[in-house]
């Protein structure tokens, strides 16, 4: 399979939820894999393949902000599997980092454009319209709620059918309002059975999230594929090592902060909105809905053997929460797998006439390296934000230290977005 998108347009932001910003926006990626089909089903209908990628290159230019993005070189077979209501990629031996996701997870899945051809059988001049469930699929989105896209035969030359699709269609990704307008083309060799040329011009327009910027871009989409010798990484004797099983573990991501000296697992709710030497911030978006956020920060060494006890976390929790406080709900302590010891203290209070709940870590371990997790959200929001810290809390490991916290609190680094 051989992929080529080409992006022009501009990014819409708004940080402080004020004023909006525009950022002109350029990308232009290339990918490059072998795809092992390894299971098909057809009630309910999806699709299982291993994919091995031998190229993976995006340049992404934001405002004056250049961006090159590849695979690591040590990065492992990748599992796609499609469903009529999920698409996921995940990595069998260890969590995908949201960047290597977003790198290879571009619209026009390969498992997915045959699901553009008729159902039934067509001569030339036919139209048709691809079902709304595989045209959201297809895109990247969650849902497609409106759609006029017809594909058509154009004609068959040297047993191969050339096919033609355009229209417009409005849904919705992450709970964020989406149009795009689309023109293509696709080659289908009628001996092969095989889609095996796919091209699409897109225009799209996408509203701001709680999470991701908003955008108005055009695009163009072209890939390749052909039948091929099967590598030797996606044999069978390679293939019984690897666990491709897309349970619970499949939808976790992988975070390394850049600036600081830690690393975590989280399931793909969980948004990076800032990465700095103090302080680090996730949000948990649900279906569009702003459900929590996460606040994650180094503190300053204790002596090896030294650690705070939860009557003095609890102490300074209600310090840091002065009138916002209400009362203390729960405190625990307990060890991770990997031998830190997790001080835990939830705390019902008020902020700006809001019922909230806060959880807050302390994260330490033998030799004195130490670190705080805050949680928030609204309370009536506990239900659908379940135990969504745990997964952060319980992996959470510190890195190889690089300078120290002091000295690294004095450098200017610029927040991730």
């Amino acid at each position: 399979m051989q992929v080529a998108l080409e992006v022009r347009g501009e990014l819409r932001l708004n940080a402080d939820g004020q004023r909006l910003v525009t950022l002109p926006l350029e990308v232009e990626g290339r990918l490059q894999y072998a795809e092992r089909i390894l299971s098909v089903e057809q009630e309910p209908w999806q699709r299982q393949a291993v994919r091995s990628y031998s190229h993976a290159l995006a340049k992404i230019k934001a405002g004056q902000g250049v961006v090159n993005r590849t695979l690591d070189d040590n990065q492992g077979p990748i599992m796609a599997l499609v469903k009529e209501d999920q698409s996921l990629l995940f990595c069998p031996s260890q969590p995908l980092r949201r960047e290597t996701l977003d790198l290879i997870d571009v619209q026009g899945n390969s498992l997915l454009v045959d699901r553009l051809l008729p159902t039934e059988p067509v001569k030339i001049g036919d139209q048709w319209k691809p079902e709304e469930r595989w045209l959201a699929r297809l895109f990247g989105w969650d849902l497609v709620t409106q759609s006029d896209v017809t594909a058509r035969l154009v004609r068959v030359e040297e047993r191969v059918a050339l096919l033609e699709f355009s229209g417009r269609m409005e849904g919705s990704t992450g709970g964020v309002a989406s149009e795009l307008e689309l023109n293509g083309k696709g080659n289908f060799d009628l001996e092969q059975r095989l889609v095996t040329w796919y091209a699409v011009s897109l225009r799209e327009k996408r509203a701001i999230g709680h999470a991701e910027p908003g955008f108005e871009v055009t695009a163009r989409l072209r890939m390749a594929m052909k039948t091929a010798a099967e590598p030797p990484e996606l044999a069978d004797s390679n293939l019984a090592l690897l666990s491709t099983n897309s349970g619970r573990s499949a939808d976790l991501l992988s975070f390394v902060s850049d600036h600081a000296n830690f690393q975590l697992f989280h399931d793909r709710r969980w948004r990076s909105m800032l990465d700095r030497h103090d302080l680090s911030v996730f949000r948990l978006v649900d279906r569009g809905e702003l459900v929590a956020q996460c606040n994650v920060s180094e503190l300053p060494e204790f002596e090896p053997g030294k650690h705070l006890s939860l009557d003095e976390f609890q102490a300074d929790v209600q310090r840091n929460l002065g009138e916002q406080f209400g009362q203390i709900v729960e405190a625990s302590q307990a060890e991770s797998e990997g031998g830190n010891r997790i001080l835990r203290v939830v705390v019902s209070g008020m902020a700006s006439e809001i019922s909230i709940q806060w959880i807050y870590y302390h994260i330490s371990d033998d030799q004195g390296r130490r670190a705080a997790m805050a949680f928030t959200f609204e309370s009536d929001l506990i239900e659908r934000f379940g135990e969504a810290d745990r997964m952060l809390v319980e992996s959470f490991q510190f890195r190889a230290r690089g300078e120290p916290l002091e000295a690294r609190q004095n450098a200017e680094d610029p927040p991730r977005f």
